[in-house]
């Protein structure tokens, strides 16, 4: 059939109508659909509100309450981002009275494995030293956390995550809807539903890693084999080719979902030029311009406190520590043969040399899953192979009084991780008094390990030769050198990255960006006004006792007064007041 027959053909416009208004059915519905649960979220949130003051028992304590909402699915892991969540909990109790936090969490009871309140905050003192005030916290249980779970998307992963976020943010805003809403695991795709709902919500974000980078598009356009791009994809340039589409697609995606936010703030350099990059990444259109929020960095807070507390002398030269879980971007492999590398070229670490005892790996790490324990089996029978045995110590979920004990022993921390975005360890081995020697990339380069007025703080390596090298320079180094070393290193660890700088930090790059100081002035003269109007309607209350049948002009201008313990009406008041609070952190980008 002809292109002209096709288009005389009656049958073609009547499946092209249905099409249409199957479209438009299918657009209508959907517009309907939020419209019913931006209704609802609105009618029902004030008396969420309510019963979560109920359960914390500050109702009827007149106070008008702000809620800031934490997503973290995983609250109850122990680690670097969980140490973020509750430090930043605590400054934002500190600092202001009439601050509630909700943390939306799939680690709570009555969920499958969940723990209770006071076990979850029992184990954030434990682990992290950290005291928060439990009647102004509540946790809200996420029963779709599966759904981020890498373990459940076998393929297509990024996208199977980036949907289970957007569902996560959609039932977090179900449970309620919070003044301001601060991500801070890195599931860019929940801030989506946040600013669905209401632009007026303050949105922020801590970004530990971006979830995508430029460095994997760039392996995998050129066939890189790696952590992230299988060996047997990068073997097939066709199907490699659809992996780069694929990732391009993503990071286009992936910063449209970041944009979404009011404020960004990163934990080193290198997440900062990465996320600075894929904000840029965006389908072109140029009627439109988008707005990018603001972008930052505060570095996370590290234990530094008791590692400082040991001493810098009486070291094992030759010995050489290494902290880190034994996942595969880790990189143990590369140790072992580190190890191995020094054995072979400098036969003389065998054995001992007076109060030097001969070369020793001690490998300090934990297994999350069954994937782990498989690597580890695999780790130690690589180290039989390469028949260095005698000179490795493995202690698997140590107590903390080892890993201190091994840090005051050995004389080297090593970590070996590529593109480490930050380097919590490599941090701690510099509090800790010893020298470091990690990846020349990303965060130990970049923010940690770098020189202070013109004094090393610790050493990087690219290849096997380099580690294996430097590695024996500083088993060798003079005792005074190394010393000044530790010294410099453990001043810059205990101060650039302690608990008081990252508050500091946080309030000038994260709080006074998403809730300005003018907005809290505003706040507060709304705040004095209502109490005016209420002392206003008491007395023109008492009035009527004598004068029950008059209406006087103050009962009819008074402001109602609100329920106790409620906010001024979910930020809304604020920032219709004052719109260009939401608008004043952001800026434009040229489209492309």
């Amino acid at each position: 059939m002809s292109l002209r027959a096709l288009w005389d053909d009656p049958d073609l416009f009547y499946w092209v109508r249905l099409f249409l208004i199957f479209i438009a059915t299918l657009t209508g519905c959907n517009f309907l659909a939020n419209v019913a649960w931006r209704a609802a979220l609105r009618d029902t949130n004030g008396e969420k509100r309510r019963q979560i003051l109920q359960k914390l028992g500050r109702l009827n304590d007149g106070r008008m309450y702000m809620f800031v909402g934490f997503l973290h699915p995983y609250s109850h892991g122990g680690g670097g981002g969980e140490r973020v969540l509750f430090e930043a909990i605590k400054y934002q109790q500190q600092t202001d009275a009439n601050i509630i936090c909700v943390v939306y969490t799939g680690d709570i009871s009555p969920l499958q494995g969940g723990v209770s309140k006071e076990d979850m905050l029992a184990r954030a003192k434990e682990r992290f030293g950290l005291e928060v005030d439990a009647s102004r916290l509540h946790f809200l249980p996420l029963r779709n956390r599966y759904l981020v779970s890498d373990t459940f998307w076998p393929a297509f992963t990024l996208a199977g995550q980036a949907y289970g976020a957007n569902r996560l943010g959609y039932e977090a805003l179900g449970m309620l809807v919070p003044d301001v809403f601060i991500d801070t695991t890195g599931y860019a795709f929940a801030l989506s539903p946040v600013k669905n709902f209401s632009k007026q919500v303050r949105v922020g974000a801590y970004v530990h890693y971006p979830t995508i980078s430029t460095d994997m598009l760039r392996r995998v356009r050129n066939r890189e084999a790696g952590v992230t791009n299988s060996s047997w994809i990068a073997a097939y340039a066709p199907v490699s080719w659809v992996k780069y589409v694929y990732y391009r697609i993503f990071a286009a995606k992936y910063g449209a979902a970041l944009r979404k936010a009011d404020v960004i703030v990163c934990n080193g350099t290198w997440t900062h030029a990465h996320i600075q990059d894929l904000l840029q990444y965006r389908v072109p259109r140029p009627w439109s311009t988008p707005q990018l929020p603001t972008l930052r960095i505060v570095h996370p807070p590290c234990d530094t406190e008791s590692f400082a507390k040991i001493p810098l002398d009486h070291r094992q030269t030759r010995w050489m520590v290494s902290v880190a879980q034994f996942r595969p971007e880790k990189d143990h492999e590369l140790q072992l043969r580190i190890l191995r590398g020094l054995l072979d070229k400098h036969p003389e670490l065998k054995s001992s040399r007076g109060a030097d005892r001969p070369l020793r790996l001690i490998l300090i790490g934990s297994c999350r899953n069954e994937a782990d324990q498989k690597r580890l089996a695999s780790l130690k029978a690589l180290a039989k192979e390469l028949l260095i045995e005698n000179h490795l110590e493995w202690h698997i979920d140590a107590p903390y009084s080892v890993l201190l004990e091994k840090m005051r022993q050995a004389n080297i921390g090593l970590s070996t991780m590529v593109d480490e975005h930050f380097g919590i360890a490599v941090v701690e081995f510099m509090a800790a008094g010893l020298l470091t020697l990690s990846h020349a990339s990303a965060g130990p380069m970049q923010d940690i390990a770098v020189p202070v007025d013109g004094m090393e703080t610790g050493f990087h390596a690219r290849t096997l030769d380099e580690y294996v090298k430097t590695a024996y320079r500083l088993m060798c180094m003079p005792a005074d050198v190394a010393m000044k070393i530790r010294q410099v290193a453990r001043t810059r660890a205990t101060t650039t990255f302690s608990d008081t700088e990252f508050q500091r930090s946080w309030r000038k790059n994260m709080w006074d960006e998403l809730v300005p100081p003018e907005l809290i002035a505003m706040n507060n003269r709304l705040l004095a006004e209502r109490a005016k109007a209420q002392q206003r309607l008491a007395a023109a209350s008492a009035s009527v006792v004598s004068t029950p049948a008059s209406k006087t002009q103050t009962e009819e201008d008074a402001v109602p007064d609100a329920p106790a313990g409620q906010t001024l009406s979910d930020a809304e008041a604020v920032t219709t007041a004052m719109p260009e609070a939401s608008t004043a952190t952001r800026r434009s980008v040229p489209s492309s």
